[in-house]
């Protein structure tokens, strides 16, 4: 096979040739470090799949290494094993943050990026407007989602105070007294007023 060439048989993430496929695969001849700059190069051309498959067998081949992890980054569990091989991994800190936005997990996205953020400052790496740019994002999203319940929460019980007010209404029917039900519209309509100015 030339230089370049990938092997057309792929393994699944995470699984291990058989002993005697090993030594007769080019690529498994490869280094750890040339399957990664392999994989790298299939993620630059957006051919994913190819190199997470790629990244498996980096990993595969030497699965100390918490970079190995963090380029594949296909899951949680692989940045939480990239993280406690290196827990001083910017990059690990910053992929968890992703999953954990995926997961809706905010204030744990949030914790993820501000550590990514203070491990940058400490070792000096400049991933220029990254990671502040993704912890605006994260909080944003957290805000919106505490927003949305506290909206559909105002709306409920909205409902169920009109409802009271109307159960109230109906219950008094029977009596001749029209200024009651004329202050039962008002403390609806003052009702509603008060729950569009919050």
């Amino acid at each position: 096979m030339k230089d370049g060439e990938q092997d057309r048989e792929t393994v699944p993430a995470g699984a291990a040739e058989p002993p005697e496929k090993m030594a007769s695969s080019p690529e498994k001849s490869s280094t750890a470090q040339e399957l990664k700059e392999q994989g790298n190069q299939l993620f630059l051309c957006r051919k994913y799949q190819e190199a997470a498959t790629c990244y498996s067998k980096t990993i595969n081949r030497n699965p100390s290494v918490a970079v190995y992890y963090t380029n594949r980054t296909l899951s949680l569990a692989d940045c939480k094993h990239a993280l406690e091989l290196d827990p001083h991994s910017v990059k690990a800190h910053f992929f968890l943050c992703q999953c954990h936005l995926e997961l809706e997990n905010y204030n744990e996205a949030i914790g993820n990026l501000q550590r990514a953020y203070n491990l940058a400052k400490e070792q000096r790496l400049n991933f220029g407007d990254d990671i502040p740019s993704a912890l605006r994002v994260a909080k944003k999203k957290r805000w919106n989602s505490i927003e949305e319940k506290r909206i559909n929460q105002e709306n409920k019980l909205h409902a169920y105070l009109t409802k009271l007010i109307l159960a109230e209404k109906e219950s008094s029917w029977g009596l001749p007294n029209h200024t009651h039900e004329e202050a039962i519209g008002k403390h609806i309509s003052s009702l509603g007023y008060a729950f569009t100015e919050s």
